[in-house]
């Protein structure tokens, strides 16, 4: 195994690692550090997933590491932004409750169902990853709100898509791309 294959697993990790740090700064009311070790956070998430398939070094264990990355990032993000913005968030509670409650109960799903949390990493999640970061320029700008609540939206249909790839493939551990993947898994099993 080469040295290269550890670097995805290396940058989830560092994910982990800085997300204590993201909310010092927020606790300490440092706007600017908050934003730029979150932003520093979240590319590390853009990049660990893509050079994991560049250099061949998918693994049980990266998922795992980068769900977990991705479920502290949320936390951390939602926590750092309630202290430092938090009108923003008492106008915008309804949909972060909606968001969470959707993003959370994929979890608990799978506890209950799979006895794992599930780690598809679907490309609806992907294009989320995405929106949710952009969706905080205006919102935390006070520019719009409208752009947050798409990417609300969207996590709600992720949540759905991931609920039916849990019940479609149950057996399965791996990437799912989309619940149409997972029907033709399923299929294929069937046969």
């Amino acid at each position: 195994m080469s040295r290269r294959s550890h670097v995805p697993n290396l940058l989830s990790a560092t994910r982990i690692v800085l997300m204590p740090a993201v909310l010092l700064t927020a606790m300490g009311g440092l706007k600017a550090w908050f934003i730029g070790l979150l932003i520093a956070g979240l590319l590390t998430d853009a990049l660990d997933g893509y050079l994991a398939r560049r250099f061949k070094a998918q693994s049980e264990l990266g998922r795992k590491l980068d769900s977990f990355a991705d479920y502290l990032t949320m936390i951390t993000g939602i926590a750092g932004i309630a202290l430092l913005w938090p009108a923003i968030m008492q106008r915008e509670l309804v949909w972060v409750t909606v968001g969470l409650v959707a993003f959370f109960a994929v979890v608990v799903y799978g506890f209950v169902r799979l006895g794992r949390a599930p780690c598809y990493h679907t490309w609806a999640s992907k294009v989320l990853a995405v929106a949710c970061g952009l969706s905080m320029i205006p919102l935390l700008a006070e520019w719009s709100a409208v752009p947050f609540h798409a990417a609300m939206t969207l996590l709600v249909l992720c949540g759905v898509e991931e609920i039916m790839i849990a019940v479609l493939v149950p057996w399965h551990e791996g990437e799912v791309p989309t619940v149409w993947h997972a029907w033709r898994m399923r299929r294929e099993k069937q046969k």
